[in-house]
């Protein structure tokens, strides 16, 4: 009993945490344990109207119809009435009590899958709006796989648990019903029935511990099924290219067979519990019907059809006990279920400091990042009072050894990591003032992997942006060079990519994703590594493009080709997350420093970084 007091008072307690976010609607949750609570009158009153039946079946009742008799009004009602009359009275009274109850919970059915419903529907857009929002350290340390199981084995096993602590609720209200009437009927008999109870409760708490420890275990191996999945899949082609199907099969043989065991333990718990306390049950309330009829009934402390009453009542108390059991052990695996949802909902927010409310309309003066440091949250130091300027309408390429802190300086531009010091102002206002839509709508940025998703070539494009004309869809298309591309597509724009953009090529993709970036027609363009996976055609007429697109326009450029740094303003040289360099190609080639090493070392048109 114990046990099931901790699990209970634990799941109630996650589940008060998770209630904003499940959002069930306090009237339908009402409605439902209304209805369960309900049904446990009807069940008592079918139980309880047993007793008068048979009392007139036998001939006895008219006792009850007496003056002192518990049935002494209703001969008011129905006078002069034989007792085939008052017996068949009850059995239409019993049908209409087993009717009500079976009504009720039709009801709580019902009420009840729409109150799943809703709860799954809001308790995955809670975790979808909070992932969403999570620092992006969070998608750094948990693989996707550990992700998506959140959404589609948690989330289950969180609802399951709402729905069995309901159940739970509709079972013990019966069982407080039913066992009032057995004390009503015999207080020695109820306690013998309580001691039962409790018997059968110590001889399962053993096999409870263990479905709770499964119950851990099983959701940690299923969130480590999904990774092994998701990267199999998802890196189909390097499996392949490298012969390794059998090396991945291993894996996923490997946690595949993990779950079969703890499953199959599972299984022989639970198939260990129903025998055991069934068995247990029955005997045990044949021991106590026994020692009624010796010790109540013969000495005539009791009548027959009262003895028949309690068998019929300990028959069914029995199996609401054993369920009651069962769904301690279903609350204990799926608890850790609403453990995981209740901490990924409690997952740190991004930004800590909120965005401000400016809107971003233009870069008349420059983009300046002044003293900007970065720390990231092991302590590595990435980026160290970095200073520079872009002026506007200007192009500045940033450039340094593997490491130098290139990338964390155009993340923390965009605005997906917070400077741990430092600011970067545009025309001398920090750029964490602009609010979310304004920034990121003026924002043209490019990867060096291009990420396309399972959508049509105009949904890539638009992406952000789905107020886009046809006309500005079109510009940016002819901009990327993609119109040969969308030409030779079967459904031209229309035409779904496939996941991660399969049906086209790695240059085709990243052209797609310079596309989605010029639509916008942004005021500021972060072009990180930009053509680094086109081809020496491809990249001679996207550069071509980009140069077009940067006319006009401030751009920051994390370069790896010459042609892209011999074509910027300004050079902007890091080491160890530090600006060591800065100026022009020329001034910078003629000088002794990192930058001039970095070129004497170029093969093929690419900077070769140093060793840092």
């Amino acid at each position: 009993m114990k046990e099931i007091y901790h699990v209970l008072l634990e799941l109630v307690r996650h589940l008060v945490r998770l209630r904003r976010h499940l959002r069930l609607g306090r009237w339908l949750i009402l409605g439902v344990v209304l209805c369960n609570i309900l049904s446990a009158p009807f069940e008592l009153a079918g139980v309880g109207l047993l007793f008068p039946m048979l009392k007139f079946l036998m001939g006895e009742g008219r006792a009850l119809l007496a003056p002192d008799g518990m049935l002494h009004r209703l001969p008011a009602y129905f006078p002069d009435r034989a007792d085939g009359f008052y017996f068949k009275l009850f059995c239409l009274l019993i049908v209409l009590s087993v009717v009500g109850k079976n009504v009720v919970q039709f009801l709580s059915a019902n009420l009840g899958a729409l109150l799943m419903s809703r709860g799954g529907i809001n308790l995955r857009r809670a975790l979808q709006d909070r992932l969403q929002s999570a620092p992006l350290v969070v998608f750094e340390r948990h693989k996707a796989g550990e992700l998506s199981s959140v959404f589609t084995v948690e989330t289950v096993r969180t609802l399951n648990a709402v729905d069995f602590l309901l159940g739970f609720v509709q079972r013990f209200t019966m069982v407080v019903f039913l066992g009032a009437y057995v004390l009503y009927t015999s207080w020695s008999v109820a306690l013998a029935f309580v001691m039962l109870v409790a018997g059968i409760a110590l001889l399962t708490g053993r096999i409870h511990k263990g479905l709770k420890m499964q119950g851990g275990a099983r959701g940690d191996l299923y969130r480590k099924l999904g990774g092994v999945l998701i990267e199999g899949f998802g890196g189909v082609r390097v499996v392949r290219a490298t012969h390794a199907q059998r090396e991945v099969s291993g894996r996923f043989d490997q946690v595949s067979e993990s779950i079969g065991r703890i499953e199959r333990r599972g299984s022989l718990f639970n198939s260990i519990l129903l025998p055991l306390t069934e068995t247990t049950g029955i005997a045990g309330a044949m021991l106590i019907l026994v020692g009624t009829y010796q010790f109540l009934i013969v000495p005539k402390l009791l009548a027959p059809a009262e003895l028949m009453i309690l068998g019929f009542l300990l028959i069914r108390l029995l199996p609401l006990v054993n369920q009651l059991h069962g769904f301690t052990g279903q609350l204990s695996y799926n608890l850790a279920g609403v453990r995981e949802v209740a901490n990924w909902l409690e997952v740190d927010q991004y930004p800590v400091r909120p965005f401000g409310a400016r809107t971003m309309d233009a870069i008349r003066s420059e983009l300046r990042f002044e003293g900007v440091t970065f720390r990231y949250p092991n302590g590595t130091l990435a980026l160290d009072g970095i200073t520079f300027s872009v002026p506007a309408g200007h192009t500045v390429a940033v450039v340094g050894a593997s490491g130098s802190g290139k990338t964390t300086l155009a993340s923390v531009l965009i605005r997906l990591r917070e400077p741990t010091s430092g600011s970067i102002r545009v025309d001398g206002v920090e750029h964490w003032d602009f609010c979310a839509a304004s920034w990121h709508r003026r924002l043209g940025v490019v990867e060096q992997e291009a990420f396309v998703f399972h959508e049509s070539v105009r949904r890539n494009i638009c992406l952000g942006y789905a107020e886009a004309s046809e006309a500005e869809i079109r510009d940016a298309v002819r901009m990327a060079r993609l119109d040969d591309v969308i030409a030779g597509l079967p459904e031209g724009l229309d035409t779904v990519v496939g996941e991660r953009g399969t049906s086209l090529s790695g240059g085709q993709r990243q052209r797609l994703a310079i596309a989605r970036a010029m639509v916008r027609q942004p005021l500021l363009l972060v072009l990180d590594e930009a053509t680094s996976a086109l081809d020496n055609i491809s990249e001679r007429q996207v550069q071509a493009a980009l140069d077009q697109a940067r006319h006009g326009r401030t751009t920051l450029v994390i370069a790896h080709r010459l042609s892209t740094v011999r074509s910027a303003d300004t050079i902007v040289v890091l080491d160890h997350g530090r600006v060591v360099q800065q100026g022009t190609w020329a001034e910078l080639e003629e000088a002794e420093g990192p930058f001039r090493r970095l070129v004497a070392a170029a093969r093929d048109g690419h900077l070769v970084e140093e060793t840092p």
